[in-house]
């Protein structure tokens, strides 16, 4: 992406916050989110998922009716001092989150919507690629998915699973084409153990670059720096 890839302030995107966006982008964490979480109870073991469900507390706290982000590390006493707060039973955090509400869509298609159809229809991207790309942008900033590292072919079932679609589609979304056009972030192949944040990382340009309204097809390909 060229110059795109540089940006002074990655935490400051224009319209990435915008009512519509925002909207966008509740909506599809928790639909996707609410598919993602009974393929972590099948996969994942007793520890990974203790360390996942703490994990989404601290990213949906206030679905899970906290009043305030929990903190289940001890404070120390120049701080103020604190007791840590415990953690909900996994069960417990998979079961509130399982039955929160589904945010509703914006009333007037959001831009970032637009900008993925267009994406998909001028790159020809498949099911899995498109998806991928989609869950890169809702967990820009580690805002949307748990941490969790598993072995390759594991990870892959669980993408699979996940994004419903077969393992064959896998392998192809996450081979380099999304990478050497310069929407995600390079990440190392790994042929023993991988992590989802890994292979979601994305570029603040695509962010920013998706997050804007274009008149045409061809000025959204050109923030993105992909030819016509």
């Amino acid at each position: 992406m060229g110059e795109q890839t540089l940006n002074p302030n990655p935490c400051l995107l224009i319209e990435l916050n915008s009512p519509s966006n925002l909207a966008f982008r509740r909506h599809h964490r928790m639909q996707m989110l609410q598919r993602l979480l009974p393929v972590l109870m099948d996969v994942l073991d007793a520890h990974q998922l203790a360390d996942v469900s703490r994990d989404l507390e601290l990213l949906y706290w206030p679905v899970l009716g906290h009043a305030q982000s929990p903190c289940f590390f001890e404070v120390p006493a120049f701080l103020g001092s604190a007791m840590p707060d415990q953690p909900m039973e996994p069960a417990l955090v998979v079961e509130r989150l399982m039955a929160a509400p589904c945010p509703a869509l914006p009333v007037d298609v959001a831009p970032v919507a637009c900008n993925l159809e267009r994406l998909r229809k001028h790159l020809g991207l498949s099911s899995a690629q498109w998806q991928r790309l989609l869950c890169a942008y809702l967990d820009y900033g580690g805002a949307a998915w748990p941490c969790f590292e598993l072995p390759a072919p594991s990870l892959h079932a669980l993408l699979a699973a996940w994004w419903r679609v077969d393992l064959a589609a896998v392998d192809v979304t996450l081979d380099e084409r999304l990478t050497l056009l310069g929407l995600l972030d390079q990440h190392e192949p790994c042929d023993a153990n991988t992590d989802l944040k890994t292979l979601l990382g994305i570029w603040p340009a695509t962010v920013q670059a998706l997050s804007l309204s274009y008149a045409t097809n061809a000025e959204l390909l050109a923030a993105l720096g992909l030819s016509v």
